[in-house]
């Protein structure tokens, strides 16, 4: 009878630890956040409603990243290409689509992580011809790359700011759409519902959302990039001994202030890593906010008439 009872007790113990060994979360499953609804009081269409139905475009979100993406024509042919705030240079075509576009190798290359150290080898091209978010590009200078430099899953390429530079933009990802204009919509908004941020400009990321903001009460430099599908706190602001890791990533065990203009949200348990950027600052980039974050905010950026703003709306 003893060893029947022992027997069940070793049994029961057993399937509790094979239970939490098949269930268990990876770390980033841990990862919650407090005060976003406060970056999100206003209702996406009262902003949209300031462009004209030609202005707005769909997004598509076909990649299993959760990633904005816009719709491009390559001489006829058209795919979604990621809309990466991170993408500081040209459009980036991958492996997965490159035998279906028309382009002209001119030389190979080596690619860069943000903090300037080499990622791989790429190929400059010239592609004849493509059209995006209305607008038409010739003999654009480009990249060819494998798309496993960059991800885990097959993507089609990216393409970025530079290609709305000088124009004012709303990114909304509860709507799904992206509002491009010529003209500054800042003074059709109510005074008091938005936030001005001024943004800081880097001779090798011209195009990049950066701009300075707190983290845990500690100036900082805050990066917005719609091309990361993870937020990720710089490692060298928070306790070396509260990190820890799995196959996911590395992550603060602990919560992190963030503070954007006049308002501020928590991130409990982070993900962290090594976030410098080639940046001609004093100032860390404390965070990277990815598409995790940003869908949660609306935001317009206004860089028409050689301003450099971001407008937060509330």
């Amino acid at each position: 009878m003893n060893r029947l009872i022992f027997f069940r007790i070793i049994l029961f113990i057993s399937f509790i630890l094979l239970h939490n060994v098949l269930f268990s979360q990876y770390l980033r499953d841990s990862t919650r956040y407090t005060g976003l609804n406060d970056f999100h009081t206003v209702d996406d269409h009262e902003i949209l409603k300031n462009y004209s139905p030609e202005e707005k475009h769909q997004l598509i979100f076909s990649n299993v990243f959760s990633i904005p993406e816009v719709m491009v024509n390559f001489n006829g042919n058209e795919y979604p290409l990621h809309f990466d705030f991170g993408n500081s240079g040209n459009i980036n075509i991958t492996t997965a689509i490159a035998d279906s576009i028309k382009y002209y190798n001119t030389d190979t290359i080596n690619t860069y992580t943000p903090n300037g150290k080499i990622r791989g080898q790429v190929y400059r091209i010239v592609i004849p011809e493509f059209k995006t978010l209305k607008q038409s590009f010739s003999n654009e200078t480009g990249i060819l790359s494998d798309w496993s430099i960059y991800s885990t899953k097959p993507f089609n390429g990216l393409i970025g700011l530079k290609y709305i530079y000088n124009k004012c933009f709303t990114l909304s990802y509860t709507t799904k759409t992206l509002a491009v204009s010529n003209k500054s919509i800042l003074s059709k908004l109510t005074k008091d519902k938005y936030e001005l941020i001024q943004l800081e400009h880097f001779k090798m990321h011209p195009y990049g959302i950066h701009f300075k903001g707190k983290i845990n009460n500690q100036d900082a430099i805050i990066y917005l990039d719609t091309g990361k599908s993870h937020s990720a706190i710089n490692r060298s602001m928070v306790p070396r001994d509260k990190i820890i890791s799995d196959k996911s990533g590395s992550f603060f065990k602990g919560s992190v202030n963030i503070e954007i203009g006049g308002k501020s949200f928590i991130i409990h348990y982070p993900r962290v890593k090594n976030t410098n950027r080639n940046i001609n600052s004093n100032l860390p980039v404390g965070i990277e906010i990815g598409s995790d974050i940003l869908k949660h905010i609306l935001l317009t950026v206004d860089r028409t008439d050689n301003k450099n703003l971001l407008i937060i709306h509330r």
